[in-house]
């Protein structure tokens, strides 16, 4: 009888234990609800001591829009036989009328020591889990986004190639320095402006690779400084070091970083103020505490004179849909943040409340010289034989005219296994082609990358080059997949001439 007495009490003793030490709140009420015993972990969910909460009603605790669902399931209880882990989630409040998800399990069991029935409830905090299913959320949403945003990128750089392709064109038929020239320029420069857009799109898409070259960051910031800044009362400080070298980035995606910091900066200083625009050059080393690879930066500041961002909210400003009233919302800094990082750089942040606010963008320092402005516009003529696989027909005919005025003969294909077919037949009648003009994706049809690879297996020799209007790895690492050259929807006369001539005297990109 002593042994079963002390099994008794052990088996007591171990029970209590594990209410006590449960990491989960636990909870015994009587069948009105009304709390007898708590442990710690349900006193600490609740902010109150454990002696707080016995006696009180555990519906006190239940936001007011679940009383009427939460007492309806107790008299389900109440009227209902034994009861066995009934689960369910609603928002309970802290002491401090903190609403917060819980995830209750409810049973009922008849204690013999009090004998009378009693509710047992388990109460587990799902704050943590409900921010994941809502990050995954928005995740789908992003991902939704991101393959609308392609899309319309896509189809936007076929209308704007149509147009930029005509502009050009025209102003080779136009006397230079007349006002019909100057109104097809400003047309041109209104065109790039769009295309700059487009890349904004291609952001959000999975595609949105950067296609990197050597750019010089003081001439972007001051192309970009004013359009972004026009109609402010903000005023721009610039100031960079002597030789700056280029840095190795993808001018439309940084140019959408930069814009987006100078106005966010902007819209700190609702009143005006000075915005300090600093770049250097910096050399990273094996022990330095940035996350960057050794070698050499351009590191950009923009600092404004704000109010600042408090050090609590600022680990979290590169956070997906995080916003403060200062510096945007949605995903704005998330995109710069991801943009830098695919250039291999780097975004910091540093801040002080009541002075301002300045981010710091680490760029890679580019191995080239960057190209000279003025070659952009050198029209080089020459002489071959084209095979162009476009299937938008007016694409097609837009750049049809374009190598037809540079002086090339040109054949047209609709799609990959045409143009596959075309390449194959010339070869066979000793007449092949000199260079072969890709465009990446088809609708419902054989795409650039595939029919290069098909190309490839009939002339390992094939000159091919790579166009799209949608960023993807095929234009960001070309070679890869067997092309020569890229050229990026939408594209100028120049850019094109310029394009067929190192690729016609075999130079790859």
């Amino acid at each position: 009888m002593a042994a079963s007495r002390q099994t008794l009490e052990e088996e007591r003793c171990r029970y209590q234990e594990l209410f006590e030490f449960a990491p989960d709140g636990y909870l015994v009420t009587d069948m009105e609800g009304i709390i007898l015993e708590a442990n710690s972990a349900a006193a600490n969910l609740f902010k109150v001591s454990r002696s707080w909460l016995i006696g009180k009603p555990l519906v006190v605790f239940v936001c007011r829009e679940e009383h009427f669902s939460f007492r309806a399931r107790l008299a389900k209880i109440k009227n209902g036989n034994v009861v066995q882990n009934q689960n369910w989630e609603l928002d309970m409040l802290s002491a401090k009328r903190t609403a917060f998800p819980v995830s209750l399990t409810v049973s009922m069991v008849i204690p013999s020591m009090r004998g009378t029935a009693e509710l047992r409830w388990l109460l587990r905090d799902i704050t943590e889990r409900r921010k994941m299913e809502e990050e995954l959320q928005k995740a789908d949403k992003l991902e939704s986004i991101g393959v609308l945003a392609g899309g319309i990128a896509h189809d936007l750089n076929n209308f704007l190639m149509v147009i930029l392709g005509n502009l050009t064109l025209m102003k080779s038929y136009t006397r230079e320095g007349s006002k019909a020239a100057l109104f097809l320029q400003n047309m041109e420069e209104a065109v790039s402006q769009t295309k700059n857009l487009t890349m904004q799109l291609l952001t959000f898409a999975k595609g949105g690779k950067p296609l990197t070259k050597a750019v010089s960051i003081s001439q972007l910031i001051e192309e970009n400084s004013a359009f972004a800044l026009s109609g402010s009362k903000t005023r721009c400080a610039i100031s960079f070091q002597e030789d700056l070298p280029p840095v190795e980035i993808d001018p439309g995606q940084i140019t959408q970083v930069i814009t987006n910091l100078l106005i966010n900066a902007d819209q700190a200083m609702p009143e005006g103020g000075t915005i300090e625009i600093h770049a250097k050059k910096l050399v990273i080393g094996e022990n330095s505490t940035l996350p960057l690879q050794p070698g050499n930066y351009v590191a950009l500041t923009i600092k404004d004179e704000g109010p600042g961002i408090s050090s609590q909210i600022l680990p979290k400003i590169f956070d997906p849909y995080f916003s403060t009233k200062e510096y945007g919302s949605g995903l704005g800094l998330t995109i710069c943040y991801s943009i830098v990082k695919k250039h291999g750089g780097h975004i910091s942040v540093q801040s002080i409340e009541k002075k301002g606010t300045s981010f710091t963008v680490y760029l890679p320092v580019s191995s080239v010289q960057t190209e000279d402005d003025a070659d952009e516009d050198v029209l080089i003529l020459g002489e071959g034989k084209v095979l162009l696989m476009e299937d938008e027909e007016d694409v097609q005919q837009t750049v049809h005219e374009m190598l037809t005025f540079l002086g090339y003969h040109v054949e047209l294909a609709g799609d990959g296994a045409e143009a596959v077919r075309l390449y194959q037949e010339a070869l066979v009648s000793d007449s092949p082609f000199d260079v072969v003009i890709a465009d990446l994706t088809v609708r419902g049809g054989m795409g650039g990358k595939m029919a290069v690879s098909e190309l490839i297996k009939v002339d390992p020799d094939v000159k091919a080059i790579v166009s799209s209007g949608y960023s993807s790895d095929a234009l960001s690492d070309c070679k890869k997949y067997g092309f020569y050259d890229i050229i990026a929807k939408p594209y100028r006369l120049q850019e094109l001439g310029q394009v067929l001539s190192r690729v016609m005297q075999g130079s790859k990109k």
